[in-house]
């Protein structure tokens, strides 16, 4: 009879887990931003990123582990975009597309022009939208934990109701 009840509570406790790690933060596909936002408005955190950026590996690992970064669905969206996608995308009623600038190089017009600072687009680069598509932040580099705690806390606070 123990041993039934020690499985019934073990097999409670995985599914209770597993509904609490749904709830962490996942990207958002960058062509799904737009409805998202305008069906319940709040502000968008974007990380614009490229397959090959060893920056942006490490920015996304250390996202992983950030409990807070984890549960911050509830205030705002998060998306990922390569710079280097080939497909077109619509953001915000424009479509935007792959500009090549060589045999196999080249860059998305979309990361350009959410992430550009002085004409230049690094990685990995941040960019925080209002819920009116209006960049209020952008920050070429790698944010320490310490400074996307600052960030959040401010997200937070900027999509609280007044």
């Amino acid at each position: 009879m123990f041993n039934l009840i020690y499985r019934f509570i073990s097999i409670l406790s995985v599914v209770l887990v597993s509904l609490t790690a749904s709830a962490q933060l996942k990207p958002i596909p960058i062509g799904e931003l737009t409805d998202s936002m305008r069906i319940h408005p709040k502000p968008a955190l974007i990380l614009i990123t490229t397959d090959w950026c060893t920056y942006c590996r490490m920015q996304q690992a250390q996202l992983k582990k950030n409990r807070e970064f984890q549960k911050a669905a509830a205030y705002m969206y998060f998306s990922e975009f390569d710079a280097e996608n080939s497909e077109a995308v619509v953001f915000n009623d424009t479509t935007y597309r792959f500009h090549s600038t060589g045999a196999s190089t080249g860059s998305h017009e979309l990361a350009f022009s959410l992430g550009s600072v002085n004409n230049r687009l690094a990685f990995p680069t941040w960019v925080l939208l209002n819920e009116h598509f209006e960049v209020i932040f952008k920050f070429p580099g790698i944010i320490r934990a310490s400074d996307l705690s600052v960030l959040l806390a401010t997200v937070r606070q900027q999509s609280q109701p007044d």
